[in-house]
């Protein structure tokens, strides 16, 4: 994957382009945020009442093939805690 793809993933699934390389996602939950770097990026997921999660991840670390399903799975609010 690169920033390009993360950018383009971000708004298909509902974020909004704060800036460059910055994106949010507002619900009834809570709020998640990706900051797209030079070589990785880092999810921020602050729900309502616990602390908020913070996932950072390479670019090479996830694999262009399972991608997408790699991002919809750090986003699973399910498997937080």
């Amino acid at each position: 994957m690169n920033a390009d793809m993360i950018a383009a993933w971000a708004v298909e699934n509902g974020f909004q382009a704060m800036d460059s390389g910055n994106y949010r996602r507002h619900d009834n939950v809570g709020v998640i945020t990706i900051e797209i770097k030079r070589m990785s990026f880092i999810l921020i997921d602050e729900r309502q009442g616990l602390r908020p999660r913070l996932i950072s991840r390479l670019f090479k670390d996830i694999s262009l093939t399972s991608g997408s399903g790699r991002l919809h799975s750090l986003l699973d609010r399910k498997h937080n805690h």
